[in-house]
């Protein structure tokens, strides 16, 4: 007799109150493969992406292993992540190819998009830009994000970013020019979106919302009206138009999933407490806000409400500084600590710190045979190499989690020649299970990538 199975979303169906009502069973043997390598009926475990970024560079001198190749030996700025070495790959050596109009303008949308920015007209600012691609969140999540609740989620740690010299400084996430998806910088704000009203824990009861599908219906006539007004609009106005249809859109799609929903199967899926108001005005709420952040998304990864999301630890320029070092601005102690500049060296520490425990939280997340480390694929990276020097070559990026086995780990791949930091990019989609050929746009384009990386 073979092996009884069932499929992970098996559900019990029933009426409550003359509503629709399902019951998912909790996580069985008989889901999983023999191995525990993919779910009985065939299906994968689903592949997440992330992006860790945070503003104004790296001492490179401090940043940089001093060993190439399999089982690198940590610097002193990497040596946070030690205990998680096995699931991180350095990447050295390569240049962001984008033309560096404005350091950390193009250093920013070069490394997240592999193309150019757009300049804007800064009014009173200094300089204002914007990107001209999509971000490589939003590339990937075009291709992995069908059938979650959010097509992505964005958060942030630190909220004093620059917010008068365009989109680039100001955000992470781009789907296009002036088209950003914000990041949520309360916990308390990113808790309630998560697991507010209408999130269930494995083995709950959904009850269906009726007013759901009255809801989705009004957004369909409305989006009938704007684009028939599209066909009376200018170019730019159009353009506008479609970035507003395509939210319409989306929020459709996430009704729609939430009139359908089951209960998560995961076994890690819970509902996690709720970490309050966090003010983030001294060392110790700074660091509590960036673990709490850190856990709600491996929460939100292991109940699949997402594939794809990204952290703005820090910005770009901007007025972040690290309480436990100096009150200074990292931005300002790049340009104006002298010497060696050991407080800028403890500022990038501690960035490293606090992203050691975002990976130490998925890898404490079980999932099938191993954890939502393993099944994930992450790029840790910057604005620039260096705050002092604005720099865009020997930029620094890290590369972690196992990506479901095609993701090698523990390695330092130093690149000879200055190539370009796109082949980072088309590397991990190709770990994400995307067959791309190239990626990147103008001086940023590539159809490389960088197989010592890979599995």
């Amino acid at each position: 007799m073979g092996r009884f199975s069932i499929k992970r979303r098996t559900f019990l169906r029933g009426a409550l109150g003359g509503a629709v009502a399902s019951i998912t069973l909790p996580p069985l043997e008989a889901m999983f493969n023999e191995s525990g390598t993919s779910y009985a009926n065939g299906e994968s475990i689903p592949k997440r992406f992330g992006v860790f970024f945070w503003g104004n560079g790296v001492l490179a001198d401090r940043w940089d292993p001093p060993t190439t190749g399999h089982d690198w030996q940590v610097s002193e700025e990497l040596a946070p992540l030690a205990g998680v070495k096995e699931y991180v790959s350095v990447v050295s050596g390569t240049m962001v190819k984008a033309e560096n109009r404005r350091g950390h303008h193009s250093g920013a949308v070069g490394i997240l998009s592999g193309a150019p920015l757009i300049e804007q007209d800064p009014g009173n600012a200094g300089y204002a830009s914007t990107f001209s691609r999509p971000s490589i969140d939003q590339v990937i999540a075009g291709y992995v994000s069908a059938g979650t609740l959010y097509r992505s989620l964005e958060v942030g740690v630190d909220p004093r970013v620059s917010r008068s010299e365009g989109t680039t400084l100001q955000y992470l996430s781009h789907n296009g020019p002036d088209n950003a998806n914000p990041p949520e910088y309360d916990p308390a704000a990113l808790f309630a979106r998560l697991f507010g009203d209408g999130f269930v824990e494995p083995g709950g009861v959904v009850i269906a919302d009726p007013t759901l599908a009255v809801r989705r219906n009004i957004l369909d006539a409305v989006r009938e009206d704007t684009a028939a007004l599209k066909m009376r609009l200018g170019q730019t106005d159009r353009h506008r138009l479609d970035q507003h249809l395509t939210g319409i859109a989306e929020l459709q799609q996430r009704l729609q999933l939430i009139e359908d929903q089951t209960p998560p199967t995961a076994s890690a899926c819970m509902l996690p407490d709720n970490p309050g108001v966090i003010a983030n005005t001294n060392a110790q709420e700074q660091r509590r806000r960036s673990r709490a952040m850190a856990d709600l998304l491996a929460m939100a990864l292991a109940c699949d409400q997402t594939r794809v999301w990204s952290n703005q630890f820090s910005g770009s320029v901007a007025g972040t500084n690290i309480f436990s070092v100096d009150s200074t601005s990292v931005h300002s102690l790049t340009h104006d600590e002298p010497g060696s500049q050991p407080k800028v060296h403890q500022c990038v520490v501690f960035v490293m710190e606090e992203f050691a425990y975002l990976l130490e939280a998925m890898r404490r997340t079980p999932e099938g045979d191993g954890n939502l480390l393993d099944h994930s694929v992450i790029m840790a990276t910057s604005d620039l190499s260096n705050g002092r020097r604005h720099n865009n070559d020997n930029y620094p990026i890290l590369v972690a989690g196992k990506g479901g086995g095609t993701l090698r780990g523990n390695f330092h791949h130093r690149a000879q020649g200055n190539p370009n930091s796109s082949r980072v990019l088309l590397s991990l989609m190709r770990a994400m299970g995307i067959e791309a050929n190239s990626f990147g746009h103008e001086k940023g384009y590539t159809d490389q990538w960088i197989s010592q990386i890979l599995a």
